[in-house]
């Protein structure tokens, strides 16, 4: 068996060292042009079910690079409001660092060098993925921009949210504009960092509930001593502030303005908030602000299987509100990888194997996208009672461990 993987991203190449690791000719391809192109070090945080799937899918030594690159993990999630009075903090219970239940926070660029590590002869930057077509004999062949071509049994499309691979696959299928725009920025993690930023923030994910319509998001990249950096040693504090778009001026544009006039909106929508939270704002790193419109994949019903499938953001792309995205990815390449090898094992034929992991991942990723895409309609809600409400059990749980749990993401 053959399989194409479009997309080096975490789930593709997670998926590719799984393949490789069980006999199966695996190439990956990737528009990018080096492995750190569009990459501003963003943290992910994963978690027990990301852990998993790269246990199971990475050599052991590529695992264990990735928790020594690993930063401190969380030892609290925190609510706030906009004058850092606690709603509720969930304290993270202190596990050993390499266990698969311990919280991972990893730079972007980290995680994808330790995906890298053994996988560059098999990797090619550089080439973007045009379209495909089926073959006499069964296969199917990758056709790329600049007009060459491979063909195999599979090709799987890991290739985002934007993917040309679920464009041709399944042309119905759609993102919808959720109404909220978000602008992110990082900044050093200095001593002036850590004696002005928030304690909460130290501690872990910070959520801000701010006047009705916005919110806010901080957390830090921190090293422990033990830490391996020479994948990235950046170490900073992050933060996203999101808004419903209607309560901007008509003619402002969040996503297309500049560095600067998107930190003079953020500072103006946070005018009264507490001063610490603003210096955040002022401190950013103008080379790393961004701002995007939230979006959100539409539910699908599964589909006529066939010898393409995709995985990860490619169709479940959810809003960044439940901290899921790329745990959820890892866990379809987790799948996917046990699919295909069962099928290079002659354990089953290929397109019940297929089908089989498309209906499961139908159905556990668009579960993820409605859970995101709930939180964010709360954080974000201008509806008094909804405000009252959410406020309310953020209090309760705060008192009642119990309930922590039903907010904690797998």
């Amino acid at each position: 068996m053959k399989v194409i993987v479009i997309g080096a991203g975490t789930g593709g190449l997670c998926l590719a060292h799984g393949l490789r690791a069980s006999g199966i000719d695996v190439r990956v391809y990737e528009r990018d042009h080096t492995p750190t192109d569009r990459l501003q070090g963003y943290r992910l945080n994963i978690s027990t079910t990301g852990n998993s799937a790269l246990a199971a899918c990475l050599p052991k030594a590529n695992y264990d690079r990735f928790v020594a690159a690993s930063a401190k993990a969380s030892t609290a999630v925190t609510f706030l409001d906009q004058d850092l009075k606690r709603l509720l903090r969930m304290d993270v219970p202190v596990v050993e660092r390499a266990s698969l239940e311990s919280n991972r926070p990893v730079s972007r660029i980290a995680l994808r060098k330790v995906l890298i590590d053994g996988m560059e002869d098999l990797t090619t930057f550089g080439r973007t993925f045009k379209s495909y077509h089926d073959e006499p004999d069964g296969k199917v062949t990758a056709q790329f921009e600049d007009g060459s071509s491979e063909s195999a049994d599979v090709l799987v499309g890991a290739d985002g949210a934007s993917s040309r691979v679920a464009r041709q696959l399944l042309p119905n299928a759609t993102r919808v504009d959720t109404g909220v725009v978000a602008i992110s920025g990082r900044f050093p993690l200095d001593e002036t960092a850590r004696r002005e930023t928030p304690g909460a923030v130290l501690l872990g994910p910070t959520l801000i509930m701010g006047p009705p319509g916005r919110f806010m998001f901080a957390s830090a990249i921190e090293y422990p001593p033990e830490a391996v950096t020479i994948y990235d040693s950046d170490q900073y504090v992050m933060w996203g502030f999101s808004i419903r778009r209607e309560l901007l001026e008509p003619n402002c544009v969040p996503e297309q303005l500049d560095a600067e006039a998107a930190r003079g909106l953020v500072m103006q929508q946070t005018q009264g908030w507490a001063p610490a939270i603003r210096r955040m704002v002022e401190r950013a790193d103008a080379a790393f602000m961004t701002a995007f419109a939230v979006k959100s994949a539409t539910p699908i019903a599964p589909w006529a299987t066939r010898n393409v499938t995709l995985l990860g953001d490619a169709l479940h792309n959810m809003t960044p509100f439940r901290g899921k995205g790329a745990n959820t990815a890892l866990r379809d390449a987790h799948a996917l990888r046990d699919a295909l090898v069962a099928v290079g094992r002659e354990q089953g034929a290929l397109i019940p194997a297929l089908a089989s992991y498309e209906r499961d991942m139908i159905q556990h990723g668009f579960t993820a996208v409605r859970e995101s895409l709930a939180n964010m309609q709360r954080l974000h809600s201008r509806s008094p009672l909804a405000r009252f409400a959410a406020k309310t059990w953020f209090h309760l749980a705060d008192s009642i461990p119990a309930l922590q749990k039903r907010m904690r993401p797998d």
